[in-house]
């Protein structure tokens, strides 16, 4: 077919979260796209060309195929194509409207853009994905799947905004950067006449005056229409408030980039002036002070595979390797550990910005108490990592999970008591996570000896000193100690109370933690109660924060992994359990005597027998 002759759309019509217009003009007489054979019936409305690689790359025959009866029908004056998602491609529309030089489709197309309230689009489009997750027999792979669980369930529009929406729309991530609508009509309109082509209407006015915004199509298509009542009728529920903080500040000030732009850039005469802002259903904080956390996760130090991973990224850089030192070696289970974290940043908790430079674990535990060189860089230095919680609300809750930060309360009293951080000492939530100290031992000493392996098995072979493994190495010969061996090397740099080897030594920290802070805002948790029954943990923890977290706090599997000793030795045992025993019976007493939060264990259990489980 020639070029020329070819049929397009000349009414594209972008609706965010609605289809009320689209089945107005429908109604009206706009011509329908054909629908081929094995096509689903919304193609007779949307034709989802320029939002689908794979139908757009067959290119502007396709396109023009789906609107060849049109003309034959005598319904050529409205040829429409009503697909929402075409917002983020104007690219693509210009590109293949350039095409028909000689039909002139480019100069003759009309664009009309419904622009709905960011959030409320979102809660739409969900309960439409639900709709149709609803409806159809494989749960998994429809266009509706970022709304299904893991276990195949629909999430409810909570978890969805929470793993899924949060997370995409600060990334502005193709279609959930939908609601930027001024980043996407700025480029509509440096590709196609503003005043004549593009009509940007309200969607809250097709509530409250229909027939005002009946009358501004009209008046700018050149043409009046006969498609019965125009209106909007909604009957979905009120957007959840927790969901609201969560979101509606992603789109604050793009909303008022939007509203600019609108000013500046004026459409056709009959478009609303000025255009009216959408409903804020929230209310911005007002901090009085630096916004610091107001949760530190500390103890059971790290020893996971995220930690492993992290470590073989970047030990060969001397500059990792001091963190790791410090970091890793006063190890528990970081697997379940960072679960915790996980779970929580997963549920809107806010986590630290890395900067430039930074390596990504930055992300989760900013390494400022443990870390003099951080640390010496104040206050300032500190909240700078937080910054973006208010901006994007999630103020609520605004977490540091720095294991090692165990170690040194009074940093802690010192920086949330200066006058910067206003009243945030009073309100600071600490959660502790304590682990057997030789399981905890066992679990760093089979880590260190799999990155050792790992080093060898690479060709990195060098002496080992300067990296956080380098005590279960023999300097002789560079074979790897027995757990035992171990045991009995770390015992004189833990009688010397050396940096990072007095992590075991819990009661002396309960004690000072305690006496800097009131002990109800610190909860101590059992690592072994969050091996065996972490929804108790899980109600442990949102009871202290006063909250109701979605989402499980799911068992570890302990079963997998590497080569390592699972069993403590009886000789290891006894070379730890003389600095260890009278400490533990200590902790149980102080924290007999000193009780916590209501919610907290009690009695604290004494830690399990050490042989028979399998550490991780």
């Amino acid at each position: 077919m020639p070029i020329g002759s070819m049929e397009l759309p000349n009414v594209l019509l972008i609706e965010a979260g609605t289809s009320v217009v689209s089945s107005w003009l429908f109604r009206a007489g706009a011509c329908r796209p054909r629908v081929f054979e094995n096509e689903p019936p919304h193609r007779a409305s949307q034709v989802q060309f320029f939002d689908q690689d794979h139908r757009f790359n067959q290119g502007i025959d396709f396109y023009s195929k789906r609107y060849e009866h049109c003309r034959a029908s005598g319904a050529a004056d409205i040829m429409l194509d009503a697909t929402p998602d075409t917002l983020i491609f104007p690219q693509r529309v210009f590109d293949i409207y350039s095409q028909d030089s000689a039909g002139g489709a480019l100069a003759r197309l009309k664009l009309i853009f419904v622009l709905r309230e960011p959030v409320e689009r979102e809660f739409s489009r969900y309960h439409t994905k639900a709709a149709d997750y609803r409806r159809s027999t494989d749960k998994r792979n429809g266009w509706f799947s970022d709304v299904v669980d893991e276990d195949g369930s629909l999430m409810t529009f909570d978890q969805y905004t929470l793993r899924v929406l949060r997370v995409n729309i600060k990334k502005k991530l193709g279609l959930y950067g939908s609601g930027f609508y001024a980043m996407h009509l700025k480029a509509w309109a440096g590709l196609f006449n503003r005043k004549r082509q593009i009509l940007v209407l309200n969607y809250d006015e097709i509530r409250n005056d229909p027939s005002k915004v009946r009358w501004r199509i009209e008046t700018f298509l050149g043409k009046k229409l006969d498609g019965g009542t125009l209106s909007a009728s909604d009957a979905i529920e009120s957007i959840p408030q927790r969901v609201l903080r969560i979101i509606e500040p992603l789109f604050r000030k793009p909303n008022e980039e939007l509203y600019d732009f609108l000013r500046d850039v004026q459409g056709p005469l009959m478009e609303q002036r000025p255009f009216p802002k959408f409903l804020q259903r929230t209310i911005p904080k007002n901090h009085t002070g630096l916004l610091l956390p107001n949760v530190l996760l500390i103890g059971a130090q790290k020893a996971g595979t995220t930690a492993v991973s992290w470590f073989a990224r970047c030990v060969w850089d001397c500059s990792c390797v001091i963190v790791y030192f410090f970091c890793l070696h006063c190890c528990g289970s970081y697997d379940q550990y960072l679960q915790v974290a996980q779970w929580m940043f997963s549920n809107g908790v806010c986590n630290p910005k890395s900067f430039d430079g930074e390596p990504s674990f930055y992300e989760k535990e900013v390494q400022f108490f443990d870390n003099e060189q951080r640390y010496k860089q104040g206050i300032d230095f500190y909240a700078k990592r937080f910054d973006h919680c208010g901006d994007e609300g999630l103020d609520e809750f605004i977490l540091d999970a720095t294991p090692n930060t165990i170690e040194f309360p009074q940093r802690v009293h010192n920086i949330y008591s200066q006058p910067a951080a206003a009243d945030l000492k009073k309100k600071l939530k600490l959660i502790l996570i304590l682990r057997e100290p030789i399981e905890r031992e066992l679990s760093a000493y089979n880590h260190k000896v799999f990155d050792y392996k790992e080093a060898q098995a690479n060709g990195k072979i060098g002496w080992v000193n300067g990296t956080w493994y380098r005590d279960v190495v023999h300097k002789h010969d560079g074979s790897v100690k027995t757990f035992t061996e171990y045991c009995e090397f770390i015992k004189g740099y833990m009688l010397k109370g050396a940096k990072s080897y007095t992590v075991y030594r819990y009661v002396e920290h309960l004690k000072a933690w305690s006496s800097l802070f009131d002990r109800s805002q610190l909860l101590v948790l059992s690592y072994d109660e969050l091996r065996k029954d972490p929804a108790k943990v899980q109600w442990r923890i949102e009871h202290h924060l006063g909250t109701k977290f979605y989402g499980t706090l799911a068992k570890l599997n302990e079963s997998g992994g590497h080569a390592k000793v699972k069993e403590i030795p009886e000789s290891a045992i006894q070379v730890l359990d003389p600095l260890i025993r009278h400490l533990n019976e200590e902790l149980y007493e102080f924290l007999r005597n000193n009780p916590g939060p209501t919610m907290e264990q009690r009695p604290f259990p004494r830690f399990d027998g050490r042989s028979s489980e399998i550490i991780k």
